[in-house]
């Protein structure tokens, strides 16, 4: 199941989730995907999340490395959603609104069946 940023209602995205959309110079040309992964940096500002690239010519780079306030409240590992609505263009990729990002995620497809 694929499904905008924007019109996501659950409060929170996990790991493993792929995020696709156009952005500025490197991503301007065709659709890019980063994933969300686990990545713990150990500095006190980050939380244990960050974006990689996984598609065309950066597939495998590190992109972006979310800070704290982005991590979901509660006993839950993962990433606020609203968070990610509401900076997606200001910290993650300039270039591109929320509303333009689509994401898919293997978990909702299989609770699709």
């Amino acid at each position: 199941m694929t499904i905008r940023l924007t019109d996501i209602e659950d409060p929170f995205v996990t790991a493993g989730t792929v995020f696709t959309f156009t952005g500025e110079h490197p991503f301007d040309k065709e659709p890019v995907d980063f994933m969300l992964c686990e990545y713990h940096s150990g500095k006190a500002d980050r939380c244990e999340f960050a974006f990689y690239c996984v598609s065309g010519y950066h597939s495998g780079s590190l992109e972006y490395v979310l800070p704290i306030e982005a991590k979901a409240e509660g006993a839950v590992s993962a990433v606020s959603t609203q968070w990610l609505k509401d900076h997606w263009k200001s910290h993650v990729c300039g270039g591109c609104e929320a509303c333009d990002v689509m994401l898919t995620n293997w978990i909702w497809d299989q609770n699709e069946k």
